[in-house]
């Protein structure tokens, strides 16, 4: 039952960051899959205490803002990197501040 609770809250959070979406009876989900792996790699290297709290913080921001497309995420090395930054300089410049705690 728990499982389902988790995944339940799972395909809610990719709805409200817009990664899942319908179509008439069609779903759209370009993201999720990879996304998904990160999450769970994110959970296995928190109960294995690899990951500090600020490291967990700081891979789920990068999480969603890939499931919004600000960013483009991928595995390298068995680690989650960026890629790609789809973001302005502004914006850019909201993050790492926003990382920071400005």
């Amino acid at each position: 039952m728990r499982k389902k609770k988790e995944k339940n809250k799972l395909i809610k959070w990719f709805i409200d960051e817009g990664a899942l979406t319908q179509e008439n009876n069609l779903y759209l989900a370009d993201r999720i899959f990879q996304a998904n792996s990160f999450v769970n790699w994110i959970k296995e290297k928190s109960i294995g205490k690899t990951l500090d709290k600020k490291e967990i913080e700081e891979s789920m921001l990068a999480i969603r803002m890939f499931l919004q497309k600000k960013i483009n995420l991928e595995w390298k090395n068995g680690t989650i990197n960026i890629s790609d930054i789809l973001l302005d300089e502004e914006e850019t410049n909201a993050v790492i501040n926003a990382s920071k705690g400005e």
